[in-house]
């Protein structure tokens, strides 16, 4: 499996290659990125490389997963530390329950043979 995500990996790398160089001019172009907004003066960024803009919004898309995976994690592991705490909880009340039914199975015991032996000191006499 290993060696199949690895090919893939190469392979998909080997398309983009092709695309790029195949497009090397599309992609040099100079691009001007302008923002409008109706309540503020126009912002106009300098001209770049239209593979720059590629470049910089894969690395943007790449740091927004990465907060998204971190932020999963961090409640995941949340989630498994409340889960372990009332595994926690309830293991102690299982063995105070069980220490409860230990003590009165002895009892009983304890019971049933005062019971035995009033029955055969009644049956003695």
């Amino acid at each position: 499996m290993r060696y199949l995500k690895v090919f893939l990996l190469v392979f998909l790398f080997f398309l983009v290659m092709m695309l790029f160089v195949q497009n090397q001019a599309s992609f040099s172009d100079m691009v001007t990125l302008k923002f409008d907004p109706m309540f503020a003066p126009a912002i106009t960024s300098a001209p770049l490389p239209r593979y720059a803009l590629l470049l910089i919004s894969f690395a943007i898309g790449a740091a927004v997963v990465l907060l998204m995976l971190m932020w999963d994690r961090i409640t995941l592991s949340g989630r498994l530390s409340a889960a372990r705490r009332r595994v926690n909880s309830l293991q102690k009340q299982l063995e105070k329950v069980t220490a409860e039914k230990e003590k009165l199975i002895a009892e009983k015991a304890e019971l049933e043979a005062a019971l035995k032996e009033a029955e055969a000191a009644d049956e003695a006499e």
